[in-house]
């Protein structure tokens, strides 16, 4: 149960009290054979400063159970403050940003470094709430990365998902504000791209928890940490950004077993809010003299619907409609939060921060720090890292 605000910002974060998933994703990595080749880094991430070393005692034990099977390595609070000193001591404290395990998009990074570290030719993402049950889904996420398609280069592979419900769709909405909002018949939309053939196609959208990335993005490409939430698609975006494409392979699936959500509504769509705000940032400063500039309409129609000019008239109406239903259940705060959803939106919507300068600097940060880690000697999975 959530009972700090700290422990909102993850979708579904796991209890200290409880056995929680982790031990249930890697134990169906059985299922891929023991030929296989591939190393698991294990990321451990806490809502709270205070229970970081709980957590990372309780993850290592977890981990332990599988050290027998295939090689897997955990990056957690203790080995990031191992990496800082050995940074300190190389004069490269400038790196220190990239080390954080707070928020999806450093967690992300942090994904990304441990491929690094592997000296990995192929980062697959995949979640904790998530279980491997296909026997041929590594050959699949091989088969066409790092490879030309169509005359593009494939760099990066989206599988997808497959509910308890054995659907690959989300429950239509049920709240009179999810219909004005639209955010779930959109992904449902864009969902219908996994149906139709051919198998690898061109895609807008891409699951954080089954991504298959090569060695050329992510040395290249980081996850934006200034987006709170969807920094699957962000990273999408960003990519294209940088003439990379995603493709759907829709052969590529994982069975998706989400704990239920403990994040209020109003704070999910904040977080929406504040990153499709964004998103529409890095759309707009693209240099002027780019000739195959990337549109809103490429992104149509998930996540598309909410690049567009009329963002702020979608978060006015639907954030109204939810503060009302708050309002019909006695939840006063909750509606007030409704309220300042739409405060944030108009902010958002006329700031003029550079965001994607910033990211920009950040990727060419990330770019520095990827060709000076092999010599810096942080860390090596098969060593101990004190």
């Amino acid at each position: 149960m959530c009972a700090l605000e700290s422990d909102y910002r993850y979708d579904h974060a796991t209890p200290l009290d409880t056995e929680g998933t982790l031990g249930r994703a890697l134990a169906s990595l059985s299922i891929l054979g023991s030929e296989s080749e591939f190393t698991v880094a294990v990321v451990a991430a806490s809502t709270r400063e205070e229970i970081k070393q709980a957590v990372e005692l309780k993850v290592r034990s977890i981990v332990a159970q599988f050290e027998y099977d295939f090689p897997i390595f955990l990056i957690g609070p203790d080995e990031l403050v191992v990496w800082r000193r050995r940074l300190m001591e190389k004069g490269m404290d400038e790196y220190d940003q990239f080390l954080s395990l707070d928020g999806y998009s450093n967690i992300r990074n942090m994904c990304l470094l441990g491929a690094v570290l592997t000296d990995a030719d192929v980062a697959v993402l995949f979640d904790d709430d998530q279980i491997y049950e296909d026997p041929g889904y590594l050959e699949k996420a091989r088969e066409f990365i790092g490879r030309q398609h169509e005359g593009r280069f494939v760099g990066g592979v989206a599988g997808y998902y497959r509910h308890a419900w054995d659907s690959h769709e989300l429950p239509g909405p049920k709240a009179a504000w999810q219909l004005l909002w639209g955010s779930i018949g959109a992904m449902n939309q864009a969902f219908r791209l996994i149906e139709r053939p051919p198998r690898l196609k061109r895609t807008p959208f891409v699951f954080g928890g089954n991504m298959v990335i090569h060695r050329e993005l992510f040395t290249r490409i980081p996850f934006d940490p200034t987006v709170p939430r969807g920094e699957d698609i962000d990273y999408l975006i960003n990519c294209r950004l940088f003439d990379h494409e995603f493709f759907l392979d829709n052969e590529l699936w994982i069975r998706h077993l989400p704990p239920p959500k403990c994040a209020p509504e109003w704070l999910q769509m904040r977080q929406d809010i504040i990153r499709f705000a964004r998103e529409r940032a890095k759309l707009a400063s693209q240099p002027a003299r780019k000739a195959d500039r990337v549109k809103a309409e490429d992104f149509d129609p998930y996540p598309g619907r909410f690049l567009k000019d009329d963002l702020h008239d979608l978060v006015f109406s639907a954030s109204l409609e939810m503060a009302s239903a708050y309002i019909s259940a006695g939840k006063e705060e909750d509606a007030r939060e409704c309220m300042v959803n739409i405060a944030i939106s108009k902010a958002e919507n006329l700031a003029r921060e550079d965001v994607w300068g910033n990211y920009l600097a950040y990727q060419r940060q990330w770019e520095k720090f990827i060709r000076v880690l092999p010599g810096l000697g942080i860390w090596s999975p098969a060593a101990n890292p004190d």
